[in-house]
């Protein structure tokens, strides 16, 4: 068992050695964790970047999103954009992946393993497939500027003209997460808004003052746009006041106004 583990360890040291080589001025710092306990931690509809290789040295790239760990140690995956063929060819049992997760919670860590496909479920568009979970995975942490705070305030975008009721599900110095309904969501990356955060959980409602932002990204579900967004530099001094006026509550074991 112990030469198991450290034969896994080896494995997931290797994986970034490829994004190493790209990017050895990066400031992020990197650790060996057990994959069951920093995988429980991401957040469902996070990216996942990879790739298969058949015996024949065959690969086959793609991206997809993580939907959680199954209790008989597997992890499932959205199946990715791919034929029909591909599928055939590629996603068969046993067959070595090379993954990346990058969490969205938190400093934004890039989590490296390696694993092997273990069985595709078939339901039209709505199809997974199940990987072994890895015992040891490499996380590169610090991949941004500030952590994220997760909370969940509610938030009014362009609040001088549209008016648009939205939630601020995290926060930190430089950005924050705004989500609204789909059909309300008509903004594209580059585009600048307006944000005011409210909280009108308590006796008294309490709203900061309105902060300008750039869209960076946005991700769809079913029902609701999530859009990143990046603070202007007029406003990074009132979100700063607004973070050191934050409050933990164990209750909800989220932050606060």
């Amino acid at each position: 068992m112990a030469e198991k583990k450290l034969q896994e360890r080896e494995e997931a040291i290797d994986l970034a050695s490829g994004e190493k080589d790209q990017q050895t001025t990066s400031p992020y710092t990197e650790n060996i964790q057990l994959g069951e306990d920093v995988l429980s931690d991401v957040k469902p509809l996070s990216e996942v970047a990879f790739f298969i290789m058949t015996p024949t040295g065959k690969t086959f790239k793609g991206k997809t999103k993580y939907v959680g760990l199954h209790s008989n140690n597997l992890m499932l995956l959205e199946t990715p954009n791919a034929s029909p063929k591909e599928m055939a060819v590629y996603f068969q049992r046993g067959f070595p992946i090379k993954a990346c997760v990058i969490s969205e919670s938190g400093g934004g860590a890039r989590i490296y393993f390696k694993s092997k496909v273990e069985y595709v479920l078939e339901a039209g568009d709505n199809s997974l497939f199940l990987i072994s979970l890895p015992l040891a995975t490499q996380v590169a942490s610090g991949l941004r500027e500030s952590a994220r705070l997760e909370l969940i305030l509610g938030g009014v975008l362009a609040p001088k003209s549209n008016k648009l009721s939205c939630q601020v599900r995290d926060i930190s110095s430089h950005g924050c997460l705004v989500v609204l309904e789909r059909e309300l969501a008509q903004h594209r990356v580059g585009d600048v808004i307006s944000l005011r955060i409210e909280d009108t959980g308590g006796e008294e409602s309490v709203s900061s003052d309105v902060l300008g932002a750039v869209v960076r990204n946005i991700k769809t579900t079913g029902r609701y746009s999530k859009i990143g967004v990046q603070f202007e530099e007029s406003s990074l001094e009132p979100v700063a006041n607004l973070i050191d006026n934050l409050h933990f509550c164990r209750m909800s074991q989220k932050f606060t106004l």
